[in-house]
């Protein structure tokens, strides 16, 4: 396996651990702000210690950008292939998006503005799981357009749409503001069915 198709680090590991202080980091102070002894100091560990752990800052950009990029893309992608209708499918991939945006607040702010710290090689790696759930996002518009139960006449765009509107809490979604999360999941899924229902 290499380095950069290690698997997620379990919940609670140090791994994740270190990673979620270094997203913590990037986030106050920018990529380019922080540097290897500032992340082990802010874990309360040596340096040599972090780097047993991690080859260098870029490996610990990368886990952080993949828990947005990878490991939430693999945990949505099967409810489009689960139970029930095509509407009650979309439901749930937007409650799940809008939750791990509310989950993982630090995460989603550097993989928006840090992604092109990234080397090209490992920037492509990120691509890839970004273009296969927008991918598979729209060929499940098509379905559900086939079925009757949406109307997509074109099924990439509707997924680029859906997409930008669904990351868009990012921006400006704080705990404690106008809108809850529950709040907040349920008015997505009213405007995602929204773009996609059938003329009445």
């Amino acid at each position: 396996m290499t380095e950069t198709a290690r698997a997620p680090a379990p919940p609670g590991s140090r791994r994740a651990e270190l990673v979620a202080v270094a997203t913590r980091l990037f986030r106050e102070r920018g990529y380019h702000g922080v540097g290897m002894r500032a992340i082990a100091e802010a874990a309360n560990i040596q340096a040599a210690s972090l780097y047993h752990h991690f080859a260098g800052k870029e490996e610990l950009l990368l886990e952080s950008i993949y828990l947005v990029d990878r490991d939430m893309v693999v945990e949505q992608l099967p409810l489009l292939d689960g139970p029930g209708t095509h509407r009650e499918r979309l439901a749930r991939l937007v409650e799940g998006h809008v939750r791990h945006i509310g989950a993982h607040r630090d995460a989603w702010w550097v993989a928006g503005r840090e992604l092109r710290a990234l080397t090209p090689a490992r920037l492509d790696e990120v691509q890839v799981y970004r273009r296969r759930y927008q991918h598979e996002i729209g060929d499940f518009l098509a379905a559900g357009t086939a079925a009757g139960e949406f109307d997509c006449p074109d099924p990439r765009l509707v997924s680029l749409a859906l997409l930008d509107m669904l990351n868009g809490p990012n921006e400006w979604y704080e705990p404690g503001g106008r809108l809850d999360l529950d709040t907040l999941v349920a008015r997505y899924q009213d405007l995602a069915l929204r773009l996609v229902q059938k003329a009445q």
